[in-house]
């Protein structure tokens, strides 16, 4: 049951292609809500295609938050879309409708809605600069190890490779003057959230949509995009840590065909949404529905049913 003394919202999660933006939507219609987007790419502006970020049909039907907030020019922080995504609860709750999160960023889910507070550092650019030129010249190895001398917990939790978050860890870690792994801390959740999550039990049939939800992405304008996009060299460190825009820049370069960068692509949003995964299912809170194993309606149907039973907050005959 859901906890009446805090505002109450709902949080639609799970991995990628599986359907939450349009289940967000038809809640939203049923239930009189708004959503914020608990997404850490469709915050920035012109990536639209390769995010999958809501049509312009659908940001008009149901009014969303946390889309589009800035140019692609430099990381967007932990703390600061906690403290948008607040902003966006507080509006709708003020106009007395239903929030509504949706997203697969599961940082972004646990930061906002578990109460775990993230250290507020302001983006060094000249620093981040310098660390980036060491990984460069040193190689992703040796800035990884950099990170496990001064916080060797945040070094075992991260890739070798995930040079973003390890450049973000050291970036925090040497501002503060304390590791990264002390400054973020559990906090009372603020909100009273029922949490569903949407799913595949059948893994190939999951893998056969995003490789369709690739092609036709590509028949959008994707890698139209993707070259608009990179021919701004502000916006290459975003593109280059994004799936569906960093696999095609191989293919632009002509290094690459593109049935080799595609296949390059879906293989990184397999390998993503079984990382969303796990993330997502040691959430023991979560309400899970499989998605193929029933129609659209019938998890539409499901969806109202464990509100019904969970919050009383509709009556799912």
């Amino acid at each position: 049951m859901t906890d009446q003394t805090k505002p109450f919202v709902i949080a639609i999660v799970g991995p990628t292609c599986t359907g939450k933006t349009d289940l967000s939507i038809e809640l939203a219609k049923k239930l009189n809500g708004e959503i914020v987007a608990l997404d850490s790419r469709t915050i920035y502006k012109r990536m639209d295609i390769g995010t999958a970020k809501p049509s312009t049909e659908q940001q008009n039907t149901i009014k969303h938050y946390c889309l589009d907030i800035l140019e692609p020019e430099r990381f967007f922080t932990v703390a600061e879309y906690v403290d948008e995504a607040n902003k966006a609860i507080r509006t709708i709750l003020t106009q007395g409708k239903l929030p509504i999160l949706c997203g697969g960023t599961g940082l972004y889910a646990r930061a906002l809605l578990e109460g775990i507070q993230i250290p507020a550092v302001e983006p060094q650019s000249k620093l981040r600069n310098e660390l980036n030129e060491f990984a460069d010249e040193k190689g992703n190895e040796e800035l990884h190890a950099k990170l496990a001398t001064i916080d060797p917990d945040t070094a075992n939790k991260l890739n070798i490779n995930d040079r973003r978050r390890i450049i973000r860890a050291l970036e925090v870690s040497m501002i503060s003057g304390q590791p990264f792994s002390q400054l973020a801390t559990q906090g009372m959740p603020p909100y009273s959230t029922l949490w569903l999550g949407l799913t595949w039990s059948n893994r190939e049939k999951h893998k056969a949509l995003i490789t369709k939800r690739l092609q036709n992405h590509i028949a959008e304008g994707l890698l139209e995009e993707v070259q608009k996009l990179w021919q701004n060299a502000a916006y290459q460190p975003i593109l280059s840590n994004s799936i569906n825009y960093k696999e095609f820049i191989a293919y632009l370069n002509k290094t690459e065909s593109l049935n080799e960068s595609s296949e390059q692509c879906i293989k990184n949003n397999f390998q993503l949404a079984r990382k969303q995964m796990m993330w997502f299912k040691a959430r023991q809170f979560i309400n899970w529905i499989a998605i193929d194993e029933i129609s659209t309606q019938e998890c539409f149907n499901k969806a109202l049913k464990i509100l019904s039973e969970q919050a009383k907050l509709v009556d799912s005959n």
